[in-house]
């Protein structure tokens, strides 16, 4: 931990700056973040045949597609377009360079029990319960964070953040996440329209979570667990094309409901439920 101090020393410097002004706030640009890929498949199924690393991929096409489509002037930026290893620290990176408005990551979530299931979205952020940052994420959060273990320097890139160390999270309870209202209204946004179109309709709320590729965006960022790989239907939805088709459109609508909110005013929702 006491490596992390000249960090946080730096981070929260950073933070106490807004990189963009607050008024007249324009979506121009977004980056789509396909968790894993490469040599870090991600959660796999039972059976094997199916990797997290493939389908979020998959769903960040699609929406990629219809992004297009519909916003002629949008800078869309991917940090993958195929089955490479992105660092998660390069995935912030690339959408801070990009100068992104919004950062979206995709990623398809697993568990021990087989009966658990449906979508959840995250942002970075301390939760409602206090000092709780995380709550009952932990393993979900670990999980992801585990990436970082494949690089061969992730000691001295991260400065002695372990991902398995629950202390180590202790330094996301210091950071104000300058974007964390709009971060929230694109997560509201995406869960009411998952609950409504996806194949996977179980909402599991809106949680704040210290993932660290959402902590280093320097903009509002919000990762969607997309389904359950470790639930058969899930698994049947996630599996489909149909299915991956309906739930890049979900998140489609949400951007697009979200956009037209943002180019428009630079007031702060609230009143947002977060799951406990």
């Amino acid at each position: 931990m006491k490596r992390l101090i000249p960090v946080l020393v730096m981070i929260l410097a950073a933070f106490a700056s807004p990189a963009k002004a607050q008024n007249g706030l324009t979506l121009r640009t977004v980056t789509l973040d396909a968790g894993h890929g490469g040599n870090d498949p991600g959660c796999i199924s039972a059976d094997g045949l199916t990797k997290e690393k493939d389908i979020a991929l998959d769903v960040v096409k699609r929406l990629n597609r219809m992004l297009k489509e519909y916003y002629t002037d949008l800078n869309i930026v991917l940090t993958r377009s195929k089955d490479v290893f992105v660092p998660l620290e390069d995935r912030a990176k690339i959408s801070n360079a990009a100068n992104s408005d919004l950062f979206i990551s995709v990623h398809v979530n697993a568990a021990v029990n087989s009966r658990a299931n449906g979508f959840s979205v995250h942002c970075l952020g301390q939760s409602q319960r206090g000092n709780d940052l995380f709550g009952g994420n932990l393993d979900l959060v670990k999980r992801e964070n585990s990436v970082i273990l494949l690089e061969e320097d992730y000691e001295a890139k991260y400065e002695g953040f372990d991902p398995d160390d629950p202390e180590s999270y202790i330094f996301f309870s210091l950071i104000q996440n300058a974007h964390l209202g709009h971060s929230l209204q694109f997560a509201d946004n995406v869960a009411r329209s998952m609950a409504d179109g996806s194949p996977i309709r179980n909402n599991r709320g809106i949680s704040q979570d210290p993932f660290w590729v959402l902590w280093r965006t320097a903009s509002p960022a919000v990762l969607i667990e997309i389904g359950f790989m470790s639930n058969p239907t899930d698994l049947e939805k996630l599996r489909s094309e149909e299915g991956r088709e309906k739930i890049a459109a979900c998140i489609f609508s949400a951007f697009k409901k979200f956009k037209k909110s943002y180019d428009s005013s630079s007031s702060v929702p609230t009143g947002i439920q977060i799951s406990n």
